[in-house]
């Protein structure tokens, strides 16, 4: 089995030999973001059914609709409209990948919401200049139609406390690099990457950064002997960016993944570190490197104290299944035979033992107090299923956590 992209490899194998190992979120970093052959930096079908995974996005336009209904809602809120001039609302999309999710949103605004587009400004937040092409063709009939839409390559060029609005993420944090580590009889170690001459091998030494093992010192987790777990430490830093830049909002995070407890469990001996190729799961992440898509479940309780480090309050964590029941989906059966492919689509998006367990999602607001949200009306989980302290001043997490 081929290695991966040439000329990545060649990239990766010289600063093996120059630098020594790397741990594995530098490899993985190089594997995906590589500025020349980087799995989401080259042009190419990645995702969708005729990529090497699919979204929800890809699903059904459904979801993106419903939550576009939950970011109306939510904008009565935060930017409530009292005259003529008032609530300018701001949509900052994190990762937009094929931009189906501004395009199927902004869609049903048209259709059914046309006040709240006409106070709406987009701005998608992606680091790839293949993906922007797409977004931006997928997305030429809205801007050519008024919609005020804009790219920025980083968080950094949205000014500290500037958007009043929502941040949306789907299927983003699980494609940050990750630290890899595995306990020991003397302790946490770090899984680096290293070359033996015709293959990238691992290599356990102790970790780079004490930050490893604070990340499990915070969560009051230790793992079990043997035990291997990923950590994303870009995940914690991304959500303080994004924190900070919000003035007054929401931060909504979709994304497959766990809380602490659940995803450290000692029943997950391995980790969930995974590829994705041709949507077959690969076996490693040595193989096909550029040409694979690389992943690892969310850990949702890391996140929200990393929001709580820039006032951030956790405003509900459920699941996608409750999600779309709360915000109405089942009206969208209506008058579908049931035997359609549009009704077979929609069940996917619900289904119990797939996506709609698989997927959760976390809201976070900040400079307001918690909103009411069709989106969490249904308790999946226990009140303190996310593990979180109560933090004070502010509402209570039983009165925010489904």
């Amino acid at each position: 089995m081929e290695l991966g992209h040439p000329g990545l490899v060649q990239k990766l194998v010289a600063r093996l030999e120059r630098e020594g190992p790397l741990s594995f979120a530098a490899f993985m970093e190089v594997a995906l973001y590589d500025p020349e052959f980087g799995y989401y930096m080259t042009a190419g079908p990645r995702i969708g059914r005729e990529g090497d995974y699919y979204t929800s996005l890809d699903v059904h336009p459904i979801f993106a609709e419903l939550v576009g209904r939950q970011v109306a809602q939510a904008a009565e809120a935060i930017a409530p409209l009292r005259r003529q001039g008032d609530g300018a609302f701001t949509i900052v999309e994190m990762g937009a990948g094929k931009g189906l999710l501004a395009k199927h949103l902004v869609n049903a605004y048209r259709r059914e919401n046309p006040d709240f587009l006409a106070r709406l400004r987009y701005l998608l937040v992606e680091r790839s200049p293949a993906m922007v092409e797409t977004q931006k063709q997928r997305l030429r009939e809205l801007t050519g139609a008024g919609l005020s839409v804009a790219w920025v390559p980083d968080l950094n060029a949205i000014p500290p406390d500037s958007i009043t609005g929502v941040f949306l993420s789907n299927e983003l944090v699980d494609a940050f690099p990750v630290h890899r580590v595995v306990k020991r009889p003397l302790g946490l170690r770090e899984i680096f990457v290293g070359w033996d001459g015709s293959r990238f091998v691992e290599i356990e030494a102790p970790p780079c950064s004490s930050a490893l093992e604070a990340y499990f010192a915070r969560l009051g987790i230790s793992l079990e002997a043997g035990q291997q777990a990923e950590v994303n430490l870009q995940a914690l830093e991304w959500m303080r960016q994004v924190g900070a830049r919000l003035r007054r909002g929401l931060i909504v995070t979709i994304d497959y993944g766990h809380a602490a407890a659940d995803l450290f469990a000692p029943s997950r001996k391995t980790g969930t570190l995974l590829g994705y190729y041709r949507h077959t799961v690969a076996d490693s992440p040595y193989v096909r490197v550029g040409q694979q898509d690389l992943t690892a479940h969310v850990d949702f309780t890391s996140l929200a104290l990393a929001g709580q480090d820039v006032g951030l309050e956790v405003t509900g964590f459920t699941n996608q299944l409750h999600f779309l029941i709360g915000l109405g989906i089942e009206s969208a059966f209506a008058g579908l035979d049931p035997e359609s492919p549009q009704v077979a689509a929609m069940r996917e998006l619900l289904r119990p033992d797939g996506m709609g367990t698989t997927y959760k999602i976390l809201i976070q607001h900040k400079g307001m107090s918690a909103p009411q949200l069709d989106g969490l009306r249904s308790r999946p989980y226990f009140l303190d299923a996310l593990g979180v302290p109560e933090r004070r001043p502010g509402p209570s997490l039983e009165s925010v956590v489904p």
